[in-house]
C-alpha cells in the first residue's frame, strides 16, 4: 500500500477503529486496523470478533492505493508522536515505513488476506433515527445494565421498535431505566432485540461530533444489530437470553402516591457531599423527606458523617429512604438542568424518578 493522507483526519479515524481492536487476542490480526486506500478516500476496518467497525475517510487530499493490517495501538502511538500536518505510509518488502516530515517508523504488519471480512450495512430496510436524539436515548439507559459478566440478557440493552415510538430499557435487577424517543418508525410492528453495550459505546463514539440533521441507520437483524452513519459503520452481535418484562416491574401513580419536585443540580451536589462520608462497601446515603425540607447524608462508623439540606414543595409524613448513592448519581448526571420528580411509596418499596413523561428510573431502596 501506498498512502499520502492528512494527519488530523487520519488520526481521528485510526483511533475510532482502534478502540474496537482488543488489546490481547489468540487471533494476532484482531488486534490491526485494516487500511484500504483509494484515491480521494480512506476505509478503516476494525473488529474484535464480536463488534466490527467501518469508518471512511473521504478528503480530496487522500492519495494512493492498496491494502495493510497495520497493530492498531502501535501506530495511534506513532501518529499521535507526528507534529507534521501530511502523513505517509509506503509498504517496502518486510514493513510499513511511516513518515511525516523528518521522522520516519518502520511497522511490521500482517497480511490484509486474512483480516476477517466485515459485513455493510443494509440501510434500505433500515430504520433511520435523528442521531443525537437516539444517543441520548443511550445516554440516558445503558449504565443502569449490569456490570458483571454472566448475566446474559441483564447485560445488554433492550430496544424496542413501533410503529410510532423507539424505547431503550436496561436493568440490572435492582434498578432499571427506561427512555423512549416517538416518532414514526415506517414499521407494521412491534420488534425488540437486546443491543450490546459494547456495541453501544462504539456508536456513541462514532456519534459524537453528528450534526442537527444527522440520522442514524438501525438495522435488526437475527442475531445482530447494525448502525450506519454517514461516515462510519457498526455491526455488533446481540445479545443471546430473554429480556425481563419490564413493564410487569413499572409502578403506576397509585403504587408511589408520594410526590416530590427537586432541583437537578442542588440534589446532584447533595448527593456528591453524602458519597464522601458514605464508606466503601455496602455504600448508602440516606433522603429525608419532611416539610418543605429535604436532607441528604449519611453516615459511616470510624469515618464521619455529612449532611445538606434543600427546600422542596414536600407536605406529606416524615419520611427516610437509603439508597445506592452512585445509582442515583449516574441516572442525574445524564439529565439536562431544570427539576427532576421523585414518587414513592415508603421506605421499603421501590420510588421512580422522572425528568419527562416519557422516561423513567425505577430503584430499588437499601432496606437492610
Amino acid at each position: 500500500m501506498k498512502l499520502s493522507s492528512p494527519r488530523e483526519p487520519f488520526l481521528h479515524h485510526l483511533q475510532l477503529a482502534a478502540s474496537v481492536c482488543p488489546t490481547r487476542s489468540p487471533r494476532p490480526i484482531l488486534q490491526d486496523v485494516l487500511f484500504e486506500a483509494h484515491e480521494g478516500s480512506l476505509d478503516l476496518l476494525a473488529t474484535d470478533g464480536e463488534v466490527s467497525l467501518r469508518s471512511r475517510l473521504i478528503d480530496e487530499r487522500i492519495h494512493g492505493e492498496g491494502r495493510a493490517a497495520l497493530p492498531a495501538a502501535t501506530l495511534v502511538s506513532a501518529v499521535r508522536a507526528l507534529s507534521s500536518d501530511e502523513i505517509q505510509i509506503d509498504q517496502k518488502a518486510a514493513y510499513h515505513e511511516l513518515t511525516s516530515g523528518p521522522a520516519q517508523f518502520k511497522l511490521h504488519g500482517d497480511d490484509p488476506e486474512l483480516f476477517p471480512t466485515i459485513p455493510t450495512v443494509d440501510t434500505k430496510t433500515a430504520v433511520q433515527v435523528p442521531a443525537r436524539e437516539f444517543v441520548a436515548l443511550c445516554n440516558r439507559t445503558m449504565f443502569a445494565a449490569a456490570k458483571e459478566m454472566g448475566r446474559y440478557a441483564f447485560n445488554g440493552v433492550l430496544i424496542e421498535v413501533d410503529p410510532g415510538e423507539i424505547t431503550l430499557v436496561a436493568t440490572d435487577g435492582r434498578r432499571l431505566s427506561m427512555a423512549k424517543l416517538e416518532m414514526q418508525t415506517g414499521i407494521q410492528e412491534r420488534t425488540s432485540r437486546i443491543l450490546p453495550i459494547k456495541g453501544l459505546v462504539q456508536l456513541m463514539r462514532a456519534a459524537t461530533e453528528a450534526g442537527d440533521d444527522d440520522k442514524i441507520s438501525i438495522g435488526l437483524l437475527e442475531n445482530q444489530v447494525a448502525f450506519a452513519l454517514p461516515q462510519t459503520e457498526i455491526v455488533a452481535q446481540l445479545v443471546e437470553g430473554e429480556f425481563p418484562d419490564f413493564r410487569a416491574v413499572l409502578p403506576k401513580e397509585t403504587d408511589a402516591p408520594k410526590h416530590v419536585d427537586m432541583d437537578r443540580e442542588e440534589l446532584v451536589n447533595a448527593i456528591r457531599r453524602a458519597a464522601v462520608t458514605a464508606g466503601d462497601g455496602a455504600r448508602s446515603i440516606e433522603l429525608s423527606f419532611g416539610k418543605g425540607t429535604l436532607q441528604v447524608s449519611s453516615r459511616q462508623e470510624g469515618l464521619g458523617e455529612a449532611r445538606s439540606e434543600m427546600p422542596v414543595a414536600y407536605e406529606g409524613e416524615d419520611v427516610g429512604i437509603r439508597f445506592n448513592p452512585e445509582f442515583l448519581g449516574e441516572y442525574l448526571k445524564t439529565l439536562p438542568a431544570g427539576s427532576v420528580s421523585f414518587r414513592f411509596k415508603d421506605r421499603e418499596s421501590a420510588g421512580y424518578f422522572q425528568s419527562s413523561g416519557a422516561d423513567m428510573y425505577v430503584v430499588m431502596p437499601i432496606t437492610s
